[in-house]
């Protein structure tokens, strides 16, 4: 796994005012104003803006680059903010795999390489400890090898119906399905690696690490799934400041979100299903109650069943499905879904030297 983005910010406090007054020279700055009260040449379309006029003024996004390296920054009314791909900044600046505090699911060596980084390019000391920054964003990110790209976007048409409970397919774009991508908790991302870094390799200002053609090639069997954990998560559902967030941790997470919705059990007929629901249950009526609920999502839908059940039934049995092995990708569906066996069998490939032991 690896750490793909971080969002953070350090205080105006912290950083100094010396400091802060050169930092807020090396940004471009987006100022919304009242025209009617300014003075301007009709012909020339020039504003001399009035700072009285000024409805709120901000800092626009700025990218610090090196031959290989890429971090933006911004500095806003009281804090410097920086985002980007840690792994980036670690390394060769691969953003596959990963190398160092990322590829480590490190969150406090990402976030000082990240500082380190944009500190030595912009000339400003921002060595700071953990708990002065504040971070506001962490993507977790997978790479499960399938046996072909054409298997990846088989897994993908799947995922894109994954809909119920907490995922709702909110945007889709090629070869890339989003849930809830505009949520402040958590939100998924699904897509093929292989076109997206050729993509990105074909970008002239792209300057992270070169894939080769045997690279290019692997990449093309890789389901890409990230998970973002957003403000409202670290700040309420983390259960500790960002920096005591472990490897564990993000594994954690990142596998509760994604398996949940893939299933943990091999099934492949209505008869395997029906077996492993009676087991799951605590007595045979709940069993074979909820067994009743998955054929009727099956016959009629998620949410046509949704409505027909009280809350609390409806709950209750799905806890019992879930309880089963099923994934929401399988309920959502009604049916045991062919992606099932090839993501139990593939496994979650941690590097390079990895992928190519397990594709040989």
């Amino acid at each position: 796994m690896l750490i793909d983005w971080i969002t953070a910010y350090v205080s105006l406090e912290t950083i100094g005012q010396e400091h802060w007054e050169k930092l807020r020279l090396l940004t471009e700055r987006v100022i919304r104003f009242k025209p009617s009260d300014t003075s301007h040449d009709a012909d020339d379309c020039y504003f001399l803006i009035d700072r009285d006029t000024v409805v709120y003024e901000t800092a626009a996004w700025e990218s610090v680059r090196s031959d290989s390296h890429q971090i933006a920054f911004r500095v806003g009314s009281d804090a410097l903010w920086i985002q980007g791909s840690p792994a980036r900044v670690c390394g060769s600046g691969d953003a596959v795999f990963g190398e160092g505090a990322a590829a480590a699911l490190d969150l406090s060596g990402c976030v000082h390489r990240m500082a380190a980084f944009v500190s030595q390019k912009l000339a400003i000391p921002l060595f700071f400890e953990d708990k002065d920054w504040h971070v506001t964003r962490i993507d977790l990110t997978g790479n499960l090898l399938l046996d072909s790209v054409d298997d990846v976007r088989e897994a993908l048409r799947i995922l894109r119906n994954c809909e119920g409970g907490r995922y709702r397919v909110s945007q889709q774009a090629g070869d890339t399905v989003y849930w809830s991508h505009c949520s402040r908790l958590r939100s998924g991302k699904a897509y093929a690696k292989g076109p997206h870094i050729r993509h990105q390799l074909k970008q002239e200002n792209y300057t992270g690490r070169m894939y080769t053609l045997d690279e290019q090639a692997l990449l093309d069997r890789l389901l890409r799934l990230e998970l973002k954990l957003g403000a409202q998560w670290i700040r309420e559902r983390a259960g500790v400041p960002w920096f005591r967030l472990n490897k564990q941790d993000l594994t954690d997470e990142w596998e509760s979100y994604f398996f949940r919705m893939i299933g943990a059990a091999d099934m492949h007929t209505n008869d395997d299903v029906k077996e492993r629901i009676l087991a799951a249950a605590k007595t045979e009526g709940r069993g074979k109650a909820a067994y009743l609920c998955f054929l009727f999502i099956q016959e009629h839908g998620w949410e046509r069943a949704k409505s027909e059940y009280p809350h609390n039934t409806w709950y209750r049995h799905l806890r019992v499905i879930r309880d089963a092995g099923l994934g929401d990708a399988d309920i959502a569906a009604g049916k045991v879904v062919p992606l099932r066996r090839r993501i139990i069998e593939c496994q979650n490939v941690q590097s390079w030297p990895h992928l190519f032991q397990l594709a040989a």
